[in-house]
């Protein structure tokens, strides 16, 4: 009896809730919880999306219908569209719980906001037209809207949305000088939903009841860890042999292909995607809103983090919370994971040297 009091009395002491409660001891699991140094927690009753193109309006959508803000900015740089669509929601905020939705084209009524979800950019089009020369327009589109947005809103998080979303997020730090905990990207996290989802249905279990992460690029050198995939508590690697290796017999691998590429054949049936983003950034802006936040595999600088060496912008898992990335998780991965990480990570590392700022 003496015994059962005194293992009650030790839970009772580690409970947050507790009048007199201690700290918990430290874990050597928190040896894999490397903090951002400059993050301070922070509130968010005020969001502005940038650009109210497809991706941009159904970001808007997801954070009214979900109730994340009370105070949503529309900002476009054409102005029109921007008040239609913020009319648009308006005239149905009877039914969003009386948010103010307001137009905006020169950014001015973004002051003060407590997040801002970049989503403008240029898009490819034509035979001429190359993902290279889309991604250095969306430069030059972002060199003259990032220093006025960081200016009206100094302390704000940035999410960034804007293809390619690792490399524009490199490039919005840099122009915006913001520090790395502040300034994200969604990422993986869309892609670790896909890997999820793809996996449930082979198993026919819930996406929700699926545990794994896909890190490095938001694109096509993607990397799943398999090795960290669970179901139910239980480990795949541990009960399926060669799990998207080797000989492979179940043909895991093709999920790896799948993660990377189902999005591709989305956005050229309907000419884009815009609902699968929309919903990860609303989970992103979610994780801030809520008190304890959320791990999720989001893109920023991760110089110094599983072995990367130079500033490049990348998924890893993070805990996500108000104010932004408060830790990031160095994910044990396999001799394969990590030479495909750091192929990753190279690919990008080219294409952040080809900005020109």
């Amino acid at each position: 009896m003496f015994k059962l009091l005194s293992r009650l009395n030790t839970i009772n002491a580690m409970t947050p809730s507790c009048k007199h409660a201690t700290k918990p001891p430290d874990s050597s699991f928190t040896k894999l919880m490397k903090p951002m140094k400059e993050f301070t927690r922070g509130k968010i009753p005020k969001i502005s999306v940038v650009g109210a193109g497809q991706v941009g309006t159904a970001i808007c959508a997801m954070l009214l219908l979900r109730k994340l803000t009370k105070y949503l900015v529309v900002l476009d740089i054409n102005y029109e569209l921007a008040k239609a669509e913020a009319f648009d929601f308006q005239h149905g905020s009877v039914f969003l719980g009386d948010p103010r939705v307001v137009p905006c084209g020169d950014g001015s009524h973004s002051k003060d906001s407590d997040v801002v979800i970049i989503t403008a950019g240029a898009r490819p089009s034509g035979k001429d037209r190359s993902r290279l020369d889309a991604m250095h327009k969306t430069v030059e589109i972002l060199k003259e809207a990032v220093p006025k947005l960081v200016d009206l809103s100094p302390k704000a998080t940035f999410l960034i949305v804007s293809n390619p979303a690792d490399v524009m997020t490199y490039a919005v730090q840099r122009i915006g000088k913001l520090p790395r905990h502040r300034c994200f990207t969604t990422g993986c996290h869309l892609e670790s939903a896909r890997f999820r989802n793809l996996i449930a249905a082979r198993l026919r279990v819930p996406p929700s009841q699926v545990q794994g992460f896909v890190i490095g690029e938001h694109g096509s050198s993607a990397v799943p860890v398999w090795s960290a995939v669970s179901v139910g508590g239980i480990r795949l690697n541990d009960v399926v042999k060669d799990l998207a290796c080797g000989k492979d017999p179940e043909n895991w691998a093709e999920i790896s292909e799948l993660v990377t590429t189902v999005g591709s054949a989305v956005g050229k049936v309907k000419g884009y995607t815009n609902w699968a983003i929309a919903l990860t950034c609303a989970d992103i802006v979610e994780a801030m809103c809520s008190g304890r936040g959320k791990i999720a595999s989001v893109g920023t600088d991760m110089k110094g983090f599983n072995g990367i060496k130079d500033n490049i912008v990348l998924s890893l898992p993070c805990l996500v919370t108000a104010g932004g990335i408060s830790h990031v998780f160095e994910m044990p991965l396999t001799d394969v994971e990590k030479k495909k990480l750091h192929a990753s990570a190279e690919i990008l590392l080219e294409a952040q040297c080809s900005l020109k700022f």
